[in-house]
């Protein structure tokens, strides 16, 4: 009993980490490594038309903030690792935020600015460079009275994590040990987000492809430590690197951890640290690779999936994007986080808006765009846009069968919700699943009731929702 109190202790002060007050978001990495892409003021407009409101890139071209002007999309500003050490000279960065900045805001909604990219990836001296760096741009941004209203940070790559499975025994690299405290101790102190670039791509060595592409149809594993059940390996990586970052001030205890499984929990339990946000940078999947696509579905049993292999190039082709793209969409606008941050709002960047004939590495590099350079789409994609503060409420798809069964009983009977649309050969009655069944039954009664909290909540297992889940002839109020 004592054990399980002090997962369940642990666990519940997890979620402080995060800020769960608003929405989540869907954005698109905007690169710009080729000599053949559209000018920005054309880029504007085909964000605009794909109903794409928030854009990450990965310089501060005067250009690109001209062209996003007024236009409402969120945008995200970088700072290129080269310029690090020029960023250490607090005059150079007032400079810099004077005439390269503030000249566009806050008519260009600039609401971040990343300083550098996978440092600890960089072969130069980047990774000790960033936090003073860091630390200039909001000593900047305090003096223009901009501190909290453009955030600052800088995303790692997923290879920071020398562990990663089971996701709550996640921990950084002890390699990277002394710059990952001073970056939380500037993320706590600064209110500032977590940032990190996820590829479940490169788990499909040790993964199955359902599980990496948001398609398993039940468990693949459970975290032996915490007893949560994953189904994706984004939501396995993600988890991991929240854990990583709870975890990091306990080193000391974690040589016991063998010996005495709860040790490492239960100090969770007393953790002071609260970093406000985690956001996802970068992730996506390629299109087209320097071999020819695998034509089996690999199916592998095991899940330590902190690996990256040559056979990737084997999975990169169009219909693989487009199930996963389209499938992390759904995933992080339906509400339910993942198994250890239930309900988080999650923040998400899709790599990357064009294929990038420019870019450095290998063949699949450059093809993880959305749209060719002459503006086509590589495939569709349909983005959920910001919120129109509409609501709905829907089932979660984590909830037990048991669970979603019983309140959708109750919804249709005792809670009087109209249930008629998913009766047999009804608008509503496909797909004939529990989830979708529930989702429409909650959605009338939680409509019927006022749409506050309370007639969301079904034991728990209710969700609301700030995208509109009505499909062809099924219309949810």
């Amino acid at each position: 009993m004592a054990s399980r109190f002090k997962l369940v202790f642990a666990l519940s002060l997890l979620l402080l980490l995060l800020d769960f007050c608003r929405g989540s978001k869907v954005g698109v990495d905007y690169g710009m490594d080729a000599d053949n892409l559209p000018s920005p003021d054309q880029v504007a407009q085909l964000v605009r038309n794909h109903n794409i409101q928030y854009l990450r890139i990965y310089n501060y071209r005067p250009e690109v903030l001209r062209a996003f002007s007024k236009t409402g999309i969120e945008l995200m500003v970088g700072v290129p690792n080269a310029e690090l050490s020029q960023f250490q000279s607090q005059p150079y960065v007032d400079s810099w935020l004077r005439n390269s900045i503030l000249p566009y805001y806050p008519a260009t909604k600039i609401t971040h600015i990343t300083v550098g990219v996978e440092v600890t990836n960089s072969p130069d001296n980047a990774a000790n460079l960033v936090v003073p760096a860091m630390r200039n741009v909001v000593s900047a941004l305090k003096s223009a009275n901009l501190q909290g209203k453009i955030k600052v940070s800088t995303p790692l790559s997923f290879g920071v994590l020398s562990k990663s499975y089971p996701p709550s025994e996640g921990a950084f690299s002890s390699s990277y040990e002394n710059v990952l405290r001073s970056l939380l101790d500037f993320l706590e102190e600064n209110q500032s987000p977590f940032m990190v670039n996820l590829y479940p791509i490169y788990a499909i060595g040790a993964s199955s492809l359902d599980a990496v592409l948001f398609k398993s149809p039940s468990t693949i594993f459970v975290d032996p430590n915490t007893r949560l059940s994953y189904k994706n390996i984004f939501d396995a990586q993600l988890d991991a690197v929240f854990y990583a970052i709870a975890n990091l001030n306990f080193k000391t205890t974690r040589s016991k951890f063998d010996a005495q499984p709860d040790t490492v929990h239960f100090t969770l339990a007393n953790t002071n640290s609260r970093i406000n946000d985690i956001i996802v940078t970068e992730t996506g999947w390629p299109t087209h690779g320097s071999r020819p696509p695998h034509a089996s579905t690999h199916n592998a049993k095991t899940y330590d999936y902190n690996v990256s292999l040559d056979s990737v190039d084997d999975y990169a082709n169009i219909d693989y994007a487009q199930t996963y793209n389209t499938n992390l969409i759904s995933h992080v606008m339906g509400g339910s986080g993942t198994p250890a941050m239930p309900r988080a709002n999650l923040d998400v960047y899709i790599f990357s808006l064009f294929n990038e004939n420019k870019k450095r590495g290998r063949e699949i590099e450059r093809n993880f765009g959305l749209f060719y350079p002459d503006m086509r789409s590589v495939y569709n994609l349909n983005f959920p846009g910001k919120g129109t503060g509409k609501s709905w409420c829907i089932a979660s798809s984590q909830a037990s069968n048991s669970a979603l069964q019983n309140a959708l009983d109750w919804a249709c009977g005792q809670g009087k919700a109209d249930c008629s649309a998913i009766q047999p050969g009804q608008r509503c009655f496909q797909p004939d699943t529990l989830v979708s069944h529930a989702s429409f039954a909650f959605n009338n009664y939680y409509q019927k009731n006022g749409a506050t909290d309370d007639a969301c909540s079904f034991g728990g297992t209710g969700i609301k929702v700030s995208t509109d889940p009505s499909y062809d002839n099924c219309i949810y109020n």
